[in-house]
């Protein structure tokens, strides 16, 4: 998660509200929050009489740089090399900051005063690193998680729900981009969307060509989202989270469930084209494709069983897609069976009821000069 607010102190109070949060769910661990403390420093604030006295800021901090680092004299030519000449504190007052009051700064009148009299002097902690975005103060907030304890989608869901509406309303300043495992999912799944979409299209398309029909392919596809309910029905009973994987298993199922379809419609049409009626191709149809479609999905399935079965943490990745294979598999074999011969069934018999209408509409018409 990135925050972003032009309000510094806003900005950390922000932040440590989402690192307590975070840190309270459990399978949450190494919590971090950018913009870690550095080294201690000294902070010099110019006091009112300072400034009347004609001193400013940049001859304080230029005077005690100069006292450690040290101010160049001159430089002398020694051979080819020139060597810089520098004036500063003895080493033993440079190694001790307890001289560090007593460093004297003089004034317009040449009168030489003590730091303390000058300025205020306070020791704190810097950022190690000053991060920005779109020119404002930015601070990365992070966190693992234990995929066997917790879902990062469950927490970030959570966090969106909770925590956010909270922060919006106490600091509207404040700004939040989701970055990490979650913006690797919105990226992913945006491809997917527009990838999937291409492929039905194209898949359309082909159907189209095959079957010589513009129905008969949208009873094809029809399938798949029966398919689907099959795939969370799987998760449910499993008692597994959806991610990013589940859906990979989904795009699969989709040109997978969509082949029993093409075997029970392909087989319909021709033995309706090999003159047979159309209760009669059906009843064909179920009858004589029945072994092969069972056999496609259930081999599938085989296939899948060692994934779903595997207790290994490395399996646990891809247990999900599995899931969404075989329970979408199963679902789907069961329901083609049923819905492609109905739903051919009611699509001939839509298309012959439209073909008579047509029929006896055009053999009414009257055509002039008939009567003659």
């Amino acid at each position: 998660m990135l925050a972003r607010s032009e309000d510094i102190p806003k900005l950390e109070a922000a932040v440590e509200a989402c690192v307590e949060q975070l840190e309270k769910y459990p399978g949450v661990h190494d919590v971090t929050a950018g913009g870690r403390p550095g080294k201690w420093e000294y902070r010099l604030q110019i006091k009112e009489d300072a400034k009347a006295m004609g001193v400013s800021l940049a001859e304080l901090s230029s005077t005690v740089r100069a006292s450690y680092y040290g101010e160049e004299a001159m430089r002398l030519q020694r051979g080819r090399h020139e060597v810089q000449l520098r004036v500063r504190y003895p080493r033993e007052q440079r190694e001790s900051l307890a001289d560090f009051d007593e460093i004297r700064i003089r004034d317009n009148e040449g009168t030489e005063r003590p730091l303390t009299e000058l300025a205020d002097i306070e020791i704190a902690r810097s950022y190690s690193a000053i991060h920005r975005l779109d020119q404002m103060r930015s601070v990365t907030v992070a966190a693992d998680v234990d995929e066997e304890v917790a879902n990062a989608f469950v927490i970030t869901a959570d966090l969106k729900k909770t925590l956010m509406p909270k922060l919006a309303e106490e600091y509207p300043s404040l700004r939040v981009l989701w970055e990490g495992q979650e913006e690797q999912t919105n990226e992913s799944m945006n491809s997917m969307l527009y990838g999937f979409i291409a492929v039905m299209i194209a898949m359309y398309l082909l159907f189209t060509i095959e079957f010589k029909s513009y129905l008969q392919p949208l009873l094809v596809l029809s399938i798949i989202p029966f398919g689907a309910c099959g795939a969370i029905f799987g998760h449910v009973v499993m008692g597994l989270p959806f991610t990013l994987f589940s859906i990979y298993g989904l795009v699969a199922l989709s040109g997978i469930v969509v082949n029993d379809s093409i075997v029970l419609i392909d087989f319909i049409n021709r033995r309706v084209n090999d003159g047979l009626s159309l209760n009669d191709a059906i009843i064909d149809a179920g009858r004589r494709r029945c072994r092969p479609v069972l056999l496609t999905s259930l081999t599938t399935i085989g296939g899948m069983m060692p994934i779903l079965l595997e207790t290994s943490r490395q399996a646990q990745v891809l247990i999900p897609m599995a899931t969404s294979l075989s329970f979408g598999l199963i679902f789907g074999t069961v329901l083609v069976l049923i819905l492609a011969p109905v739903g051919f069934f009611i699509v001939a018999k839509t298309q012959n009821v439209f073909a008579l209408e047509k029929t006896s509409h055009e053999s009414s018409q009257v055509v002039p000069g008939l009567h003659e």
